[in-house]
C-alpha cells in the first residue's frame, strides 16, 4: 500500500502531485475517521502549499467541522517547528465515536521550505523574489545558518544539533555540504527532525480512541512560478492497537549524506538511508542504555541528611501512606536539583518520568554529564507536578531513586 508513497521520496513534485498522491493512497487505507494536521512555517510563500493540501486532500476525507466546512488541525510559525503536544490536542479533536469503535487515521503533513531563484548558471536556493525584492526563505533556518539567537532559531538549533549531531556546522562546511545546495538541504534536515518531535510525542501517548498515524515531513520549493515539493520520507504506525510500532521510510537527517541530480528536469535527493524501511527508535529506552554505560564507573552518591531522612522513612514504608508518599517525594527531588542534577534528570526522563519534549535534552546530558541549570530546570518540572501524581507512582518513583543514589 504504501509503495506509491515511497515512489515520492527524493522527488521533486507540484505541490498538488503531492497532495492527491496522499489522497489516493489514504482512501487505499479505507479508515473509518481520518484527521489532519498540517505544519508549515509562516511565512505567506507556504500559501500555495497550505492551499493545496486543503483541496487535493483536507476537504475529501476530515469530518465537517461546520457545515460544508472540512478543516485541518494547523501550526504555522516561523521555521515550520513542532510544538510539543500539538498531536495530542489533534488527536482529541479528532476522537469522533465512531473513531471509539473502529479506529482512525490521523495523518500529519509537514512542510518546511526554501526559495530558489532561477539564474543563468543554476538555481539559487535560499533566496526568493519577495514583492520584486531577494529574500531569504525560509527566512527562519536563513537566521539558523547565519547563528543568530531568536528564541524560535534556538528551537531550532536545539533539533538540529540532537543526539550529538551538529548538522549546523555540516552545513556550514564546504567540504561537505556544497553552499549552492546549503538552504536546501537545512530545510530537508529540517522536515526530517521536526518530524521526528512529532513521533515521538504520539509514541509516548495513549490516545483517546485507537489511531494510525501517517507522518510525512516535505520540502516546498518556493519558485517563481509554481511551487514544486520533495517528500522526504514517512513514518507510518499501521497497527491501531500497538501505536508504538512505527515504521521509517526516507532520507536520513545528516545533510552531508545528501546527494543531489537532475533527472528530466526534476531534482532528485537520495542518501544511503533511503534504500529500505526500519524501524523507529524508542529514545526513552536510548537514553536508559547511554546512561547504564555512562554510569557505570561513576559513584551516584547523596550525603545530605535530609535524603537520609527520606531515606528512614522509605525503610519503615511511611511513602507508602497516600499522605506521605508525595511530600518525600518533593523533598527527595529537591535534594537531587541541588547535589546531582544531571544524573536525576537523566534517569527520571529515561524511566518515562520526565516529559518527552526533553528528548533531545536528554541525550545530551548524558552524553556528556553537564549541563546542570537545564538538568534543574527538569526536576523542577517534575517537583512542580508532584501534586498530581497517583500515589503509587510516586511511590514506585522514591523506590527508584532510593535504589539509584547512596551515601
Amino acid at each position: 500500500m504504501m509503495d506509491d508513497l515511497r515512489e515520492l521520496v527524493g522527488v521533486e513534485r507540484s505541490v498538488s502531485g503531492v497532495s492527491q498522491a496522499m489522497h489516493i493512497l489514504v482512501t487505499g487505507l479505507r479508515a473509518p475517521v481520518v484527521g489532519t494536521m498540517h505544519i508549515t512555517c509562516a511565512d505567506e510563500s507556504e500559501t500555495e502549499c497550505v492551499n493545496a493540501f486543503q483541496r487535493d486532500f483536507v476537504r475529501y476525507f476530515v469530518p465537517a467541522l461546520k457545515f460544508a466546512e472540512h478543516s485541518s488541525f494547523r501550526l504555522a510559525n516561523l521555521g515550520g517547528r513542532y510544538e510539543w503536544g500539538a498531536i495530542r490536542i489533534a488527536e482529541q479533536h479528532y476522537a469522533t465515536a465512531e473513531s471509539y469503535t473502529t479506529y482512525k487515521l490521523l495523518v500529519v503533513k509537514l512542510n518546511s521550505h526554501v526559495g530558489v531563484i532561477e539564474t543563468e548558471d543554476g538555481n539559487r536556493f535560499g533566496m526568493m523574489k519577495r514583492y520584486h525584492m531577494d529574500s531569504p526563505c525560509c527566512g527562519a533556518l536563513h537566521q539558523l545558518l547565519e547563528g543568530e539567537h531568536h528564541p524560535y532559531v534556538r528551537q531550532l538549533g536545539e533539533a538540529f544539533a540532537s543526539e550529538g549531531n551538529e548538522r549546523v556546522s555540516t552545513l556550514l562546511d564546504d567540504q561537505l555540504v556544497d553552499p549552492v545546495h546549503r538552504s536546501l538541504l537545512a530545510a530537508v534536515a529540517s522536515a526530517r527532525l521536526q518530524a521526528r518531535r512529532v513521533v515521538l510525542d504520539f509514541q509516548d501517548y495513549e490516545p483517546l480512541s485507537p489511531t494510525q498515524y501517517l507522518v510525512v515531513p516535505c520540502v516546498t520549493i518556493n519558485r517563481p512560478e509554481r511551487d514544486t515539493e520533495i517528500v522526504c520520507g514517512y513514518y507510518w504506525a499501521e497497527d491501531p492497537q500497538q501505536p508504538h510500532s512505527v515504521e521509517y521510510f526516507g532520507l536520513g537527517d545528516d545533510p552531508a549524506g545528501y546527494e543531489l541530480q537532475l533527472k528530466n528536469g526534476q531534482l532528485v535527493i537520495t542518501d544511503a538511508q533511503v534504500a529500505a524501511p526500519r524501524q523507529a527508535r524508542n529514545h526513552r529506552q536510548l537514553v536508559l542504555e547511554e546512561y547504564h554505560r555512562r554510569m557505570t564507573d561513576l559513584q551516584l552518591t547523596v550525603d545530605d541528611d535530609r535524603f537520609e531522612r527520606v531515606r528512614g522513612d522509605v525503610a519503615q514504608s511511611k511513602h507508602r501512606d497516600h499522605r506521605q508518599a508525595k511530600a518525600l517525594l518533593g523533598v527527595v527531588l529537591l535534594v537531587l536539583a541541588e547535589v546531582q542534577p544531571v544524573s536525576a534528570a537523566v534517569l527520571l526522563f529515561a524511566h518515562g518520568i520526565a516529559g518527552i519534549h526533553h528528548a533531545f535534552r536528554a541525550h545530551r546530558l548524558v552524553r556528556e554529564l553537564e549541563g546542570s541549570d537545564e538538568a534543574r530546570q527538569m526536576l523542577n518540572e517534575i517537583h512542580d507536578q508532584v501534586d498530581r501524581l497517583d500515589p503509587k507512582h510516586a511511590e514506585a518513583i522514591i523506590e527508584l531513586l532510593m535504589r539509584e543514589y547512596r551515601r
